[in-house]
């Protein structure tokens, strides 16, 4: 859109984004643009850190699945081919990785000395799937891209 000199189709500005759509008037000939807006809990735009975006949306999940409520965590990225969801999500892999299995040795040293109540080491199971779905197809990301079944519980 830039290198053409063209107006961006997408404006986000925490919390709302806005999409700009190029129109005709009826009678053909009139260009104007039509502008959408959504509000969502958070927006990031194209100079959003990997980093940040992990803080913001998927860091307060590992507090609540460390609970010792047996919690599970879904994140889940969304959005056009190219946009760059799979490069933050291999970002954000990494660092649930870290921080729950930090998080996991942390309370299980507290829980040696009298205790938290939070999961530990000795006796959490983790439980960890990355799929892709694209065109009606869904592939496993860690079993090289192996195709799954989608099946109704």
């Amino acid at each position: 859109e830039r290198n053409k000199k063209d107006h961006d189709s997408v404006t986000c500005l925490h919390p709302a984004v806005w999409v700009h759509s190029a129109k005709l008037r009826v009678d053909g000939i009139t260009k104007y643009l039509d502008h959408s807006s959504f509000a969502f809990d958070h927006a990031f735009d194209e100079n959003t850190s990997t980093e940040e975006i992990y803080s913001v949306s998927t860091m307060p999940l590992i507090d609540f699945v460390c609970a010792g409520g047996g919690g599970r965590a879904t994140v889940f990225a969304y959005g056009q081919t190219g946009s760059g969801k799979t490069y933050t999500m291999g970002g954000i892999q990494t660092m649930v990785a870290e921080d729950l299995f930090l998080l996991l040795e942390e309370a299980s040293k507290a829980n040696h000395g009298g205790g938290s109540g939070a999961c530990g080491l000795d006796d959490t199971s983790v439980y960890v799937t990355f799929f892709e779905i694209y065109g009606g197809r869904i592939q496993d990301l860690l079993n090289e891209r192996k195709r799954l079944k989608v099946l109704e519980d």
